[in-house]
């Protein structure tokens, strides 16, 4: 049955129904419909226009609701309606609902926590989920105490975010073997006991479940109990996500479009500049923007290149949520999460555009300033990303690392890099950064790796000493403190005893 909604509600719907937490527009037009079932509507309301676009019955409440609503209907009319009895009646309903849902807007002042609790508050978490809103999602815990890291073994704590410290970045590097990953597990480990959580890019899978290397499998059992990590498998699994935001502002929507496709660029160098507008474009176009329906509209559109087959590889590869199914990052981020990238293989670039849309999906959801309280910088998780020069090597792409690393502390998830190599942490271009010289603390295992003026830049001076194993130069602002055996998760397992 197709119905004429008047212009005001087309309106509200189109504007609203992202802000306030609905998976689609039919959700908010189905709430509209069931808050007038449940309140009545009054016999003087009547709709003021017929100027909306066609909508049908179906699409609003679904096939398998259209007898429980025909029944409420019926119910509210006090007779067997006919369907011109209904269309009328169905369309009454919608519409005073809706001018109901934006008299709630209205007064919670257009933000979407008061707007849902209200709206909870009438129509209780039940209905509210069954119509399609997403349950109350809690804000990301704080933790608000000051957390101190052993890192050297005979070495002061490093304070992530106390007095004094400007941004809470930690650089490790090391060549495999020399303890780098050890002393990456052991400080996540001692980060969970101080009740942060984590999020940890495994970039070479040294937490996979490996049967041919039991030390390893053991480390992991530990690791995952220990810190109530969730571990995932990029292409084995799904993460719950969508990184492709849609704004209701065209012009904010805009601006996301052209920095996703920008993004997208960065890790395909093959992509030119048309291709790139074309996947801005396409993105604009829809709706809610995911990469089935942006790889979809690519199509319509003629695409048959290069910027087809990279948003299709993401597709088929199923990396992330559909929007209809993605949850919230406060709920996926509940606990602490190793996300191990190892089933790309050598396809670098894929598991680097992957890694780069997580990161610019927690900047965009959750980059929010945190008041500092008693000189204690408050936090929320640690973003940790290993093999970071995957991220680095040029400067059009440390953008996303860049802002991390000076502002990622003051949104309460400060940025850890870990890469084989000191000199790595050296970006050049319009975003050039020294990463190590910018870290409140650097741990360097692998010195002998450097030139005298590369160990000038990096360290802060120049190591004559031969590195045993685990053993490290500990720099701090990029100036070296000390050297001496870091920590190790074998042996230590987090415990700062």
């Amino acid at each position: 049955m197709k119905f004429k909604p008047s212009s005001a509600a087309e309106t509200f719907i189109e504007d609203v129904y992202h802000r306030v937490g609905a998976r689609t527009k039919a959700v908010l037009g189905r709430s509209a419909l069931f808050l007038a079932l449940g309140e009545g509507v009054p016999a003087s309301f009547k709709p003021v226009d017929s100027q909306g676009k066609d909508l049908d019955d179906e699409t609003v409440i679904g096939e398998e609701l259209q007898d429980t609503v025909r029944a409420a209907l019926n119910h509210r009319a006090g007779k067997a309606l006919d369907e011109a009895g209904y269309r009328i009646a169905f369309r009454q309903h919608f519409e005073y609902g809706c001018k109901r849902l934006k008299e709630i807007w209205d007064e919670s002042g257009s933000d979407q926590t008061r707007f849902v609790t209200s709206l909870l508050r009438i129509a209780g978490d039940d209905l509210a989920t069954a119509v399609g809103f997403a349950p109350r999602v809690q804000p990301l815990p704080v933790v608000e105490k000051e957390v101190t890291l052993k890192v050297l073994n005979d070495a002061p704590e490093w304070s992530v975010n106390g007095p004094g410290t400007n941004n809470g970045l930690l650089v490790i590097s090391g060549q495999p073997g020399s303890g780098k990953t050890q002393l990456a597990l052991d400080l996540l480990a001692q980060l969970a006991g101080h009740g942060v959580r984590f999020v940890f890019f495994d970039m070479k899978g040294e937490l996979e479940d490996d049967p041919n290397n039991p030390q390893q499998r053991q480390t992991r059992s530990r690791f995952l109990e220990e810190t109530g990590a969730r571990y995932v498998r990029l292409i084995h699994e799904c993460l719950p996500i969508n990184p492709l935001i849609r704004h209701p502002s065209p012009t904010e929507n805009a601006q996301i479009a052209y920095e996703i496709a920008n993004l997208i660029r960065c890790f395909a160098p093959q992509l030119g500049a048309k291709q790139e507008r074309n996947i801005s474009d396409c993105y604009q176009r829809l709706d809610e923007p995911d990469f089935t329906s942006l790889a979809t509209e690519l199509e319509n559109s003629g695409a048959a290149g290069v910027d087809l087959a990279i948003i299709q590889k993401i597709e088929r590869f199923n990396l992330f949520a559909s929007a209809q199914t993605a949850i919230p990052p406060e709920r996926w981020l509940e606990t602490s999460l190793v996300i191990d990238f190892k089933g790309f293989h050598s396809d670098s670039e894929t598991k680097s555009l992957a890694a780069a849309l997580i990161l610019n999906f927690l900047i965009k959801k959750l980059g929010q300033q945190l008041a500092v309280k008693n000189d204690i910088q408050p936090l929320k998780m640690v973003l940790f990303v290993d093999e970071a020069h995957l991220l680095l090597p040029k400067e059009h792409k440390a953008g996303l690392l860049n802002q991390l690393a000076r502002q990622g502390r003051s949104w309460g998830f400060p940025v850890w890099l870990a890469s084989q190599d000191a000199d790595k942490f050296l970006t050049q271009g319009t975003n050039e950064t020294n990463f190590a010289q910018l870290a409140e603390c650097g741990v360097h295992f692998s010195p002998q790796t450097l030139s005298a003026a590369e160990q000038r830049n990096v360290l802060g001076s120049v190591i004559s000493q031969k590195f045993k194993k685990a053993e490290a130069a500990l720099c701090q602002r990029g100036k070296l403190q000390t050297t001496g055996l870091a920590r190790q998760f074998w042996k230590d397992g987090g415990k700062q005893a």
